[in-house]
């Protein structure tokens, strides 16, 4: 079981800085070589591959919820300086049912990274990919272009 932390150490382990300690769900590094994201443990799908934004968000809606409109830029920020490539937070439920959630704990999975495979800057959704680790097994080096 991973050690328990905090989100603000969850934040700090990966380096990233979030606007607000209170509400936000992403940072990224000040050098900005990172992004680092919260993802809902029960909420992967195809055997913890992919990853997609709320289904039961109502069009427009994110655009009230500061730590969304944040987590939407930093994704925006990392498709296009980082190659997609963001590190993961994962984060339990206290409830899984009730709206908004808030989380019980959340930890760090060092060796677990995703990919922007698809955004939507207007609406607010995504959907994420899992990368396998390549051989250096890092994705914190500076990216060539591809």
């Amino acid at each position: 079981m991973p050690k328990r932390l905090s989100h603000t150490e969850t934040f700090e382990f990966y380096g990233v800085v979030p606007r607000n300690t209170r509400w936000s769900w992403s940072g990224r590094s000040p050098d900005g070589l990172r992004v680092a994201v919260t993802l809902w443990q029960d909420r992967f799908e195809d055997g913890g591959r992919t990853y997609r934004s709320w289904k039961t968000d109502r069009p427009g809606e994110w655009r009230s919820r500061p730590g969304f409109v944040e987590l939407i830029d930093n994704l925006v920020y990392a498709r296009d300086q980082l190659n997609g490539r963001v590190h993961v937070i994962l984060a339990i439920a206290k409830d899984k049912v009730v709206t908004p959630r808030s989380i019980l704990r959340s930890f760090v999975q060092p060796d677990l990274k995703m990919k922007v495979i698809e955004l939507d800057e207007v609406e607010g959704t995504f959907v994420l990919e899992r990368i396998e680790p390549d051989v250096l097994g890092s994705i914190d080096r500076p990216i060539a272009a591809e």
